[in-house]
């Protein structure tokens, strides 16, 4: 019943603002993607078409009012729909308060998904900005792990959802000059657990420094902070989180993650990236699998399944219209590997045509999970 009072809200302000488009603004893009994927030494290779359709969605109501929402439509039809059990609960999972995901159809080979990843109400007057309901609070500043981003931690794999994931929160912003602010964020997610962080940025020297400190799912006391800056002309970027058992949680070790990062762009469009993660929370002998990495649920307690992880990557722009990249990844426990090729050709201003390649591969002790995968995916998209 709350989703469908949603959609009544969302099309009724797009139907009474039509004539009003000062006040307004809609956007999004289609997207159609096939995928083709092999596990293991099987060889069997699955096949799976998606088209994901998004509407981005801001209604201007007066000057201190702003209501957003965005809200994504796929349809996933192919082998992976009728081979992995409970796929519909898979694609369709929402770890929010409120469940605005929703699966729409769910046949032998195909599904239908759509879900509100936004749906905020935002308030600011002078200094004071205060924004309620589902929406991401971007804390992280380096670019393949997050210790910092406490609310939204999302994979570097799931390279298809730009946007990443939001929470259900109210956020509280003040700013101070600037350069610098306060603000204290909560947000309670599907199991009923509160998330509340306080956090302060400021910059100093030509680097943006933050600390933060709070209360993390009701299991940890966390305290962190953050930096992004320049070193010999490159960026360079890190977070450090500590979790501390609280007294009323089942856990009971306490944890450091951080992560450094650095990156460089030559003259001529070359950007190279390196990125490094040090996980408390990771195993000591990683061996249960690719399904781990690709599949589990993230949290800020489960950045990477490893305790050490290293990333590097590099772009070019061959022409100004054609990119190519390569990326690769290394977790010395259960010596996870990992290499991804991109290219992206921009057929016009509104029109991508992109192509993306994983290889995965990583020990493993069971012989029941695969230790080792591949996947090509050919993706066009048209923005509007």
């Amino acid at each position: 019943m709350l989703k469908k009072t949603f959609l009544i809200i969302l099309l009724s302000l797009i139907t009474t603002t039509n004539y009003a488009q000062e006040s307004w603004m809609l956007k999004g893009y289609i997207k159609g993607m096939t995928s083709m994927q092999t596990a293991g030494d099987s060889g069997q290779m699955t096949i799976e078409n998606t088209i994901y359709n998004r509407f981005d969605f801001n209604w201007y109501i007066s000057d201190h009012f702003t209501f957003t929402a965005g809200l994504r439509n796929r349809i996933i039809a192919g082998n992976n729909v009728s081979l992995i059990p409970n796929y519909s609960a898979y694609v369709s999972r929402d770890n929010g308060f409120f469940d605005l995901t929703w699966v729409w159809a769910d046949k032998n080979s195909w599904v239908g998904v759509s879900q509100f990843d936004r749906l905020m109400i935002d308030y600011t007057v002078g200094n004071l900005q205060i924004t309620v309901g589902r929406q991401r609070i971007n804390w992280g500043q380096t670019f393949v792990w997050n210790p910092n981003d406490l609310f939204n931690t999302y994979s570097y794999f799931d390279f298809d959802y730009e946007e990443k994931p939001g929470s259900d929160a109210i956020r509280v912003q003040y700013y101070i000059g600037e350069s610098s602010k306060a603000e204290l964020s909560t947000s309670i997610n599907s199991d009923n657990k509160v998330t509340s962080v306080g956090l302060y940025r400021f910059n100093t020297k030509g680097f943006d420094i933050q600390f933060l400190g709070g209360m993390y799912a009701e299991d940890y006391f966390v305290a962190g902070g953050g930096w992004s800056g320049s070193i010999a002309g490159g960026g360079f970027s890190g977070e450090m989180t500590y979790f501390h058992p609280m007294a009323s949680s089942e856990v009971t070790d306490a944890e450091i993650t951080f992560t450094i990062h650095y990156d460089y762009t030559f003259k001529n469009s070359l950007n190279l990236q390196f990125e490094s993660l040090y996980n408390g929370f990771g195993a000591d002998n990683f061996d249960s699998g690719l399904g781990e990495i690709l599949f589990s649920d993230l949290s800020p307690t489960n950045l990477f399944p490893t305790k050490v992880a290293l990333f590097g990557s590099g772009s070019y722009d061959i022409t100004p219209l054609f990119r190519v990249m390569l990326a690769g990844m290394y977790g010395p426990e259960g010596n996870f590997l990992y290499v991804g090729p991109t290219l992206m050709y921009s057929l016009s201003n509104t029109f991508e045509l992109a192509g993306f390649g994983q290889y995965f591969s990583m020990e493993s002790t069971d012989q029941n999970v695969a230790d080792s995968g591949s996947a090509i995916f050919i993706r066009l998209k048209w923005s509007f």
